[in-house]
Order: structure tokens, then sequence, then C-alpha cells
């Protein structure tokens, strides 16, 4: 259990400052030195849609769990930023998202070339931005230890959305493939965890330990939107079934039986109406396939706080407790 030192008002409270403060970063960094008008209408457009406190927050909390100064991640967490935003505007522009959460995409709002053109900026900015790090007078090691986690950490994004094509209406998807894309993903957890540990001078079982909790904490994520998409809580399950993967849920509720798996694939082939999404929620709520999914990140988030038994007793790891406890919600 986390102690109580720390309550849900502190981590809410550390996410608006410490976010804030690297939105306000972002905002100023993908505009610096950027003169064509076009290009700054759509980056306008980028500033009010990026809002990740989520990421930089990470990170500063895992160098202050090792003893390191918070503020000393600034720079990394706008790397990750940066380059974080790239791709995301180039995955919608492979899914093909006009739309996402109720709001128009930079795709959406722009066209694919216009998008695509930012998200390149935005990840050679990301890339770039290396040079404020060697600034600072690292030893050379951390230098080149912090270009190979970020290194890593956009190979395997890459990985995942390669691997996730293959996944895209695919209802014969194996579950153990599904969760190899997802724990691909997680490799942003990691970098950031991993990121904050080396800068904060953690040794290197702490680094390891925090790389792990940071990997599971954003693999927990990921399973909860996939849970979200299934429930179509956010308004993404038609775009999400005619363009994307299928989520978790509907894999495992067409591997329980070949009648469901017949339904479901059917389903996906013709035009989905209302009525088919019904079909859908009363197929995994008979299948329990929520419950799979729940009881995945259950195992994940009790390896995670496992893994922070590692670190000294601290208020900043009794943060990142809380943090891994409040990524799956309670759905139902």
């Amino acid at each position: 259990m986390v102690s109580n030192k720390v309550s849900q008002e502190e981590l809410k409270l550390l996410f608006q400052e410490r976010g804030e403060n690297a939105l306000k970063r972002f905002k100023q960094a993908i505009s610096s030195g950027v003169e064509n008008p076009r290009l700054l209408s759509i980056l306008e457009d980028v500033k009010k849609i990026w809002k990740d406190a989520y990421r930089p927050t990470l990170t500063s909390i895992s160098c202050e769990a090792v003893g390191g100064k918070p503020e000393d991640t600034a720079v990394a967490s706008l790397m990750i930023a940066l380059a974080g935003a790239g791709i995301g505007i180039h995955d919608d522009i492979i899914d093909k998202s006009t739309t996402k959460r109720f709001r128009r995409t930079i795709l959406g709002l722009h066209d694919v070339e216009g998008a695509l053109l930012v998200g390149d900026l935005l990840i050679v900015k990301g890339l770039t931005a290396v040079q404020e790090i060697i600034k600072k007078g690292y030893p050379p090691k951390k230098v080149a230890d912090i270009i190979s986690v970020l290194q890593r950490h956009y190979i395997e994004i890459c990985e995942g959305v390669f691997m996730e094509s293959s996944w895209r209406k695919n209802i014969e998807t194996e579950l153990d493939f599904c969760h190899q894309v997802l724990w691909k993903y997680g490799s942003d957890g990691e970098a950031c965890t991993r990121l904050g540990a080396i800068i904060g001078n953690g040794t290197e079982r702490e680094v390891e330990a925090l790389a792990g909790y940071g990997r599971r904490s954003c693999y927990v994520f990921r399973l909860a939107e996939e849970v979200k998409d299934t429930l179509h809580l956010e308004g993404d399950l038609l775009r999400r079934l005619e363009c994307e993967s299928v989520p978790l849920p509907l894999l495992y509720a067409a591997k329980v039986s070949k009648e469901n798996s017949l339904k479901l694939k059917s389903i996906l082939e013709g035009p989905i109406t209302s009525s088919d999404i019904e079909t859908l929620l009363e197929i995994c709520f008979d299948t329990k396939a929520f419950d799979y999914v729940r009881d995945v990140a259950q195992k994940n988030v009790d390896e995670g706080i496992k893994l922070l038994q590692t670190l000294k007793p601290s208020k900043a790891r009794n943060l990142l407790t809380l943090m891994i406890e409040n990524l799956f919600p309670d759905f139902f």
C-alpha cells in the first residue's frame, strides 16, 4: 500500500506544476527557428493538441527517487516530448486518424503533406536537442548512455508500429503478438524512468529497477487504452475497427470460441453499425474479456511496485507507486 505521506491531491498538483513547465518548454521549442507561416500555423495547432504531462513528470520523479534534482531532467523530457509528438502525428497518418478523442488531429486539420512535414520537423528537433545535454557538461559516458536510451526507444517504437500493421483488422491475431506490440510501445515509459535515474546518478541496480517499472507503467497504460477503445469511451472504436488494430478485449473474445471468432470477423468485414457495437460489447462481457485485460494489468502493477522496493524509501518512491496504481481505472 502507498504511504500516507503521499495523497492523490499531492500527485495531481505535482502533475499540474511539472506538466505546465514541460508544456511551456515544449511550446517554445517547436516553433523556435521556424519562419514559414504555414508551418507556424500547423505548429500552433500542435500546441493546442499536445498536453502530455505524464512523461515529463515520470522522468523527473524517477530522477528524484535516486537522489537527483528533478529540474535536471528538463532537456531529456523535452527531447522525448518533441520526438513523441512527431511520431504521434506520423502514426495518425498511417492509421488515417483524422479525429481522435472527439477532436480533429493534425492530419484532420491539415493535409497529409503538412502533417508529415511537421511530424518530421518535431522528430528532428527532438533528436538535435541532444546538443543541450552535451552543453550541460555531463561526463562522456553519461551523454553516451542518454543517447543510447533514446536510440533504443525510437527503434522499439518504430518496430511496434511496423508490427501493428499486420494486426490491422485482423481478428485472428494471436494474443501473444498483441502483447509484444503493446510491450514495445512501453519503451517510452522505460525511456523516461531510465533517463531520470541516469541523470540522477542512480546505481546500476536503481536504474534497472526504474527501467522495469517504467516499462510496466506504460504497458498498463496501453492495456487501459485497449479497454477504453473497446468501450467506445472516447468515440474511437469505429475508426479503430475500420483503420487500425483490433482491440485486445475483442481478440481475446474471438479466442474463446469459433462462434465468437466468426461473428466478430463478419462484423469487421461489413459496414459497422451501432447495433454491431452493442454486439461486440456483449461478447466481451460474456467472455470476461475485460477481466482478462484487467488481470494482466494488475500483474504488471504488482511487478512494478515490487521493483520500486529496490529503491530507498522516499516520497518520490511513494509517488511512483501511486502513479502506477492509478493507470488502470476501475471501469465498472
